[in-house]
């Protein structure tokens, strides 16, 4: 599918924040208590109702956009369940045509059945400050048959102003939250910077990471739109892998 050239990151940070370490301190030690929106218990509840009695392991894509990275998630992983999360109605409202695009393409290039879009994944509008924090809760109260085995954090924006540390995910007060969900996590960008950050806030809780770039010669999955654009703009993009082991893998 045709898309635009994509913008390169454009910052006044050239090394990693240094209010970081401060930062992760002070969120780990203040849990964040912003009521929860009622939206987001809607949609966690009807997660709960599409799960049933499954048991097995859930992946969850915080950040969907239009869903394109959850059907190649669900495809990656067809014996899991994968949940797409987005507070934006207008993207989420764009997978369908999205999904047939997708199948379309696949299909023009192979043989096989190459159909993504299954019975294993689904879309929920909500805010993921409140998404994960129900998440983590509803893991600890009531110690359900499945388990979160995998976060994947796509979202393009790593909000480069050195003044938005704050924003991003690992300079956020949901952090503590995030990695308590699972501590298995995938992000991806095209500011290495960011991810570096990311990495220093994982090794802050005791974890291990690996940051290592992503292939643009075609050979590797792009799992979102955006991405896409930036290996079509022969932009250098980077994916960071948090492991609870402590051992650096790829």
């Amino acid at each position: 599918m045709k898309v635009s050239q994509a913008r390169s990151i454009s910052t006044n940070q050239t090394q990693v924040h240094e209010d970081l370490h401060k930062i992760l301190a002070r969120h780990k030690l203040n849990e964040f208590k912003r009521p929860i929106a009622h939206h987001t218990t809607v949609a966690f509840n009807d997660m709960l109702a599409w799960l049933g009695s499954f048991s097995g392991d859930l992946i969850l894509d915080a950040g969907c956009g239009v869903g394109e990275s959850t059907i190649n998630i669900a495809a990656q992983y067809p014996d899991v369940k994968v949940i797409g999360v987005d507070k934006s109605i207008v993207r989420l409202d764009k997978h369908k045509s999205y999904a047939l695009q997708l199948s379309a393409q696949k299909n023009k290039t192979s043989s096989e059945s190459t159909h993504s879009v299954g019975p294993n994944y689904l879309l929920l509008q909500a805010d993921l400050n409140d998404f994960w924090r129900l998440l983590a809760t509803y893991i600890q109260e009531n110690k359900p048959t499945w388990q979160v085995s995998k976060q994947f954090i796509l979202y393009p924006n790593p909000y480069p102003k050195k003044s938005q540390i704050g924003k991003r995910w690992h300079g956020s007060a949901l952090f503590p939250v995030i990695v308590n969900v699972s501590a298995n996590i995938e992000l991806r960008s095209n500011w290495r910077l960011y991810l570096e950050e990311c990495l220093l806030g994982a090794k802050y809780y005791g974890l291990g990471g690996n940051i290592s770039e992503i292939s643009i010669d075609g050979s590797t999955l792009a799992y979102t739109p955006f991405e896409r654009k930036y290996m079509e703009s022969n932009q250098a993009c980077f994916k960071l892998v948090i492991r609870a082991s402590g051992r650096d893998k790829k």
